[in-house]
């Protein structure tokens, strides 16, 4: 049986929240990892609406912290699961004037009580279908590849600079000092559709652009974010 992640209400066309181009107030002094294990079942005690970020004081056995998810409808006294995390410690949130001593900022939920009828094995190939096609309404920049030959090409692009165009389906601000944003453009390659990039830059949900940034291969975070290909140090393009 499959478990839906309850994404943020405005940041799912798909994992990453209508974010306004505008300075975020978050701040964080420090980052460190989350405990070994990166499977959690937290009980909800307390939620905290902030413009980008929904903030819970949640128990996981006896232990009781903060986490943060991009806005979410979260309810109180209702079990929900995630996965892995990223601790700020001494986060200071000036949209709520509040500093937290340590919040785990994750990107969504599991609500392990929504469960849908197994999957037709014919619809999980046909996930791993390769597809050229761009999206309507999306045209690739000068000089930008598509995310189907980003995957298709990765080995050969590794270490390169490239400009991809697509539309923005995640943002999240400033996470150790940057921001994350998913995009995507209608292609894909063996069944992945979504290119993970970092940036200084502030973009919003549904926002078709073009960024030019370096791939990455195999980069490991650490708590459980590891990426086969990722755009750093990303810059947007006119």
């Amino acid at each position: 049986m499959k478990k839906i992640i309850i994404w943020s209400i405005t940041s799912i066309v798909a994992l990453l929240t209508l974010v306004q181009c505008k300075p975020n107030n978050e701040k964080q002094e420090s980052v460190t990892k989350v405990e070994s294990s990166n499977s959690h079942r937290v009980i909800v005690k307390e939620i905290i609406n902030a413009t980008a970020y929904t903030y819970l004081l949640v128990t996981e056995e006896k232990k009781e912290y903060w986490i943060a998810i991009p806005r979410a409808e979260v309810k109180v006294g209702k079990t929900y699961e995630y996965e892995g995390g990223m601790e700020m410690k001494k986060f200071e949130s000036k949209d709520l004037k509040r500093t937290f001593d340590s919040v785990f900022f994750v990107e969504g939920l599991i609500d392990p009580s929504i469960t849908q009828a197994p999957s037709n094995p014919k619809e999980e190939s046909a996930k791993k279908i390769t597809k050229t096609e761009l999206s309507e309404g999306i045209t690739l920049a000068k000089g930008a590849i598509s995310i189907h030959d980003l995957f298709s090409g990765k080995d050969k692009l590794a270490g390169t600079t490239v400009i991809l165009t697509g539309k923005v389906v995640k943002f999240m601000p400033e996470i150790m000092s940057k921001n994350w944003i998913h995009l995507q453009d209608g292609s894909s390659f063996n069944g992945i559709n979504d290119i993970t990039i970092t940036t200084l830059s502030k973009v919003k949900v549904d926002e078709i652009v073009s960024f030019k940034g370096k791939v990455v291969l195999n980069k490991d975070l650490g708590s459980g974010y590891k990426y086969d290909v990722l755009i750093e140090d990303a810059t947007v393009i006119k």
